[in-house]
């Protein structure tokens, strides 16, 4: 499918985007799903996961995590703990040979949040505010690049970006699907079982665009 320019207006030289990137949601895609993660323990890895960042990082592409982590805004944990898991969580990947290059959360809600946390902001899925701070930082060619994720919001975010995206059955992917008998309201260009089946389409379409 062929996908129209990104939204957004990139303010930079395009010669400097030279990255290709695989954008991840985090729960429900690379870990289990558990509602509002407030603990360590509760962070638990997809093993499929760590085999498919471990297949993409072998064909050059960045890792690049975005979540919705509106557990802060609401009140269930804090943004200090939220960074900490992350940093465990990273960790864990990189110590099993997965490692991940960065990692994006939106803290916001528009409606429920608390105090600054309370905003309409840019950044929470399906707004792309958090893949273009990853296009600035990193230096990222959006059309060489993917969505992963297992909610609608991570296929409308890839959308408004102009990037292929790809629904997962894992997390909340599958009730989506079942619920809609597959009708989803936002198309993804591909659905897969889990990000180890997208991963290895992905590396397969990139090979054979060369």
């Amino acid at each position: 499918m062929k996908r129209k320019t990104f939204y957004f207006e990139v303010k930079f030289d395009v010669g400097s985007l030279v990255h290709k990137a695989v954008f991840l949601d985090r729960d429900g895609t690379i870990i289990e799903q558990m509602g509002y993660i407030n603990h360590f323990s509760r962070i638990q890895i997809f093993p499929f996961a760590v085999q498919a960042i471990r297949l993409l990082r072998q064909a050059d592409f960045k890792i690049v995590v975005v979540t919705n982590q509106a557990g802060v805004a609401k009140g269930y944990l804090s943004e200090s703990l939220l960074k900490k898991m992350h940093e465990r969580m990273l960790a864990s990947f990189e110590n099993l040979g997965a490692k991940i290059d960065r990692l994006y959360y939106c803290p916001h809600h528009p409606k429920e949040g608390k105090g600054d946390y309370k905003k309409d902001c840019s950044c929470r899925k399906p707004n792309t505010g958090m893949i273009e701070k990853a296009v600035r930082e990193i230096g990222i060619d959006l059309s060489k690049s993917f969505v992963v994720g297992d909610r609608d919001s991570d296929i409308e975010m890839a959308r408004r970006a102009g990037i292929r995206s790809a629904l997962v059955l894992t997390g909340y992917g599958i009730g989506e699907y079942v619920n809609t008998k597959g009708a989803l309201s936002v198309k993804p260009d591909f659905i897969f079982n889990d990000l180890l089946q997208a991963a290895q389409t992905i590396v397969h379409l990139d090979r054979t665009a060369h």
